[in-house]
């Protein structure tokens, strides 16, 4: 039998977005990866509440939304369920169409999948400082219903107590409403579910967007540097932005925009002195034996393109081409004063990624 509320208790919407799929992978780029795409895929969820949801708290890989008052009706509830759920696969295309890096994790985010569990009941909260805190026999059913016997591995469930608020049937056209119940050490619960599936035909599509450097190219210089490491293992040092310190020369710090793993559109700076261009990921093509990576600058004038050829279970030419756009005025500005020192830097840079992967890696601790 459910406890009688308390009389603070306050009538509330409690509604929780869980995402599911991730395997617990074991390398430390995987578990960081992996810990970057839940939160943005969160940040996509919060960025597309539409009911005025208050956050009690962000669990892990969900998020305990609440809104005190009248629970919404049906049309706002769904459409709420619709924006959200449209929202995290968007971006879950994005991120298979931009993705740079072949780890466990960044391969897994296709299969990621998204539930949500909606609860009108009275809760009870606490607030120390500006943090809020729920509580209440209902913030407890919230989470124990995210458990359930429903077949579906994306669907929004939403208890008797909420539904019997709506009109009968108020469901829309792409749902069909089916009926459940589970019994819990909070007591047994009713509700009603419906499966997203069909609403994967609403996700927006996505035009690839071109980062790389337009029109004519001219190579300016192509330099060649051999690393006593596994391609993958040299391809995610080089890729990996908050490495750059350790092996780029003259960098005193990486300034990026925006946090997160690494991919195509992704902007950076390497700071070694004011006129340090900001940077874009632009491209990335992954072969058996080779991977091709390319960086332009934001103003389209250059672009680094590296590339990384298997020469044997722990060994790895890396090629650097600098290419920039073919106008007079840029081919002049580097053959009279840029090129010869960019040049140089890059030699050093090299020599420096094959020391830092030299002392870094440890046979047996990267598997291809």
């Amino acid at each position: 039998m459910r406890e009688p509320h308390a009389e603070n208790d306050r009538p509330a919407l409690l509604f929780v977005p869980d995402i599911s799929g991730f395997a617990k992978f074991v390398s430390a780029t995987e578990v960081t990866h992996s810990r970057h795409i839940i939160e943005e895929l969160l940040e996509e969820l919060l960025d597309a509440n539409e009911l005025g949801l208050e956050v009690s708290e962000v669990e892990g890989d969900a998020i305990l939304f609440y809104r005190f008052g009248d629970p919404p009706d049906a049309g706002r509830f769904f459409a709420q369920v619709e924006r959200m759920f449209t929202a995290f696969h968007a971006q879950l295309r994005r991120y298979d169409m931009q993705r740079i890096c072949r780890c466990g994790a960044c391969g897994a985010t296709s299969q990621l999948t998204l539930k949500i569990v909606a609860h009108f009941g009275a809760v009870s909260q606490s607030r120390i400082k500006q943090h809020s805190k729920l509580f209440g026999a209902d913030v407890i059913a919230v989470h124990r219903l995210l458990k359930n016997g429903i077949p579906h591995h994306e669907y929004a469930l939403f208890t008797r107590a909420l539904g019997d608020t709506w009109a009968p049937g108020a469901v829309p056209d792409w749902a069909q409403a089916e009926a459940g119940s589970d019994e819990y050490d909070v007591g047994r619960f009713e509700y009603g579910y419906v499966a997203l599936a069909p609403l994967r035909t609403r996700v927006p599509e996505l035009n690839a967007e071109d980062f790389g450097l337009r029109g004519a190219k001219r190579r300016v210089f192509a330099l060649e540097q051999v690393v006593e490491a596994p391609m993958e293992f040299v391809f995610d040092v080089v890729t990996d932005l908050d490495a750059r310190t350790h092996w780029i020369a003259g960098v005193k710090r990486v300034e990026r925009p925006e946090r997160g793993v690494n991919r195509v559109g992704t902007r950076h700076r390497c700071v070694i002195d004011a006129s340090s261009p900001v940077l874009v990921t632009s491209a990335i093509v992954h072969a058996e034996d080779s991977i091709s990576f390319a960086e332009t600058d934001e103003k389209r004038m250059g672009c680094a393109v590296f590339g990384f050829h298997r020469e044997g279970e722990a060994a790895t030419r890396v090629r650097v081409e600098f290419l920039i756009r073919d106008s007079f005025p840029l081919r002049a500005l580097f053959a009279l004063l840029l090129g010869k020192k960019l040049s140089k830097q890059f030699r050093v840079s090299l020599e420096n990624l094959a020391r830092y992967c030299r002392e870094q890696y440890r046979p047996g601790s990267f598997a291809k």
